[in-house]
This record gives C-alpha cells, structure tokens and sequence, in this order.
C-alpha cells in the first residue's frame, strides 16, 4: 500500500472508534456480521435474477433470519418484506445494502436513529452499493461500514471463497481490512 493511501486510512480509521475506544477494522465489523444471526437485506425482491434475492436464499439455508426490505415489494420468498430499515424489528441491527449506489445515500440516512448498528454496501460487479457520501454518514453516526465485498464471499463457499483469495492475493481488498489492530 503507498504512503498516500496508508495516511488516508489512518485518518478515516482514527474517525471510525466505537466502544472502548478500540479501533475497529473492517474483518471485526465483518465477523460481527457472521455472528448476528439476524439480518435485513435491503433490495431483495422476487425477480429471479435479483442479488438480494439470491443472498436471502442463500443466508436462510445458513439459519439466518433474513429480513427484505424492498418498499415495491410484498413478499420475498415468503417472507414479509418491510418498506424500509425504520420498520425493521428492534433486534435487527446488521443491514446488507444490495441496492444501486444511486439509493444509498438515502437509505443510510434511514438507518440514522434507528437500532441500526452496521451497515453492509455491497460490491459485485461493478460499483456495487458504495457511496463516499454514505460512508462518512456511518462514520458520523457511529454506524460501523463493511464495503468493497460480495457478502457471499464470506457467507458463502466455493467460488465465492476462491475469489476472496484472488482478490486477497493480488492485493484488491479495501485498505480498511488489511490494517491491523494496535
């Protein structure tokens, strides 16, 4: 990592503290989604090609509670989907954002005074769900941020899993997951 980008991170990790004033990096915010075993996924819908869609699938085979959050939406795969994050049951505070990043500014700003405690921005192909804007709104907010990851290359197996590996091995991860505690 160059000396430019190494000094960037440093500054946005100094602003990313929670309690005890530990220092949190992105594989700790990353666990603590594999741990909660209740999640919203906000962009999940009914259409077959839809990646939420196949996350939520994906996610119940593994026992987690996954909660649709899709305001166009009635249903996912039989669950009940809430329009947005402010109607999600108080016991869920981890959100996967599987949404164009043209939506998540303003679903972040939803997340903001709600139980609401990390906030997932999905990357895939292309841009993935990430904005500048909403990073730093979870940063102010004390709403911690995972980004720069397909999900399913940590809830999932095989491919998934060896594409982490690539993208670990030739150095393509966000700066935030190679730094290393204090």
């Amino acid at each position: 990592m160059d000396e430019k980008r190494r000094r960037k991170v440093e500054e946005r990790s100094k602003s990313h503290k929670f309690k005890g004033d530990k220092t949190r990096i992105m594989k700790d915010i990353i666990q603590e989604f594999l741990n909660d075993k209740k999640v919203a996924i906000v962009g999940a819908s009914a259409k077959k090609d839809n990646f939420g869609r196949s996350l939520l699938l994906e996610l119940s085979k593994k026992d987690y509670e996954v909660y649709p959050v899709n305001p166009k939406c009635k249903e996912v795969e039989g669950r009940t989907c809430v329009p947005t994050v402010k109607d999600l049951p108080e016991d869920v505070v981890s959100v996967i954002l599987a949404v164009p990043a043209s939506l998540t500014d303003e679903i972040t700003e939803q997340c903001i005074g709600t139980p609401i405690q990390r906030v997932w921005m999905i990357r895939g192909v292309g841009r993935g769900a990430y904005t500048e804007k909403a990073h730093q709104l979870c940063l102010d907010n004390n709403i911690k941020v995972v980004y720069g990851f397909c999900p399913l290359m940590f809830y999932g197996d095989g491919m998934h899993k060896f594409h982490f590996w690539m993208r670990k091995t030739f150095g393509k991860l966000p700066a935030e997951f190679q730094l290393s505690p204090n």
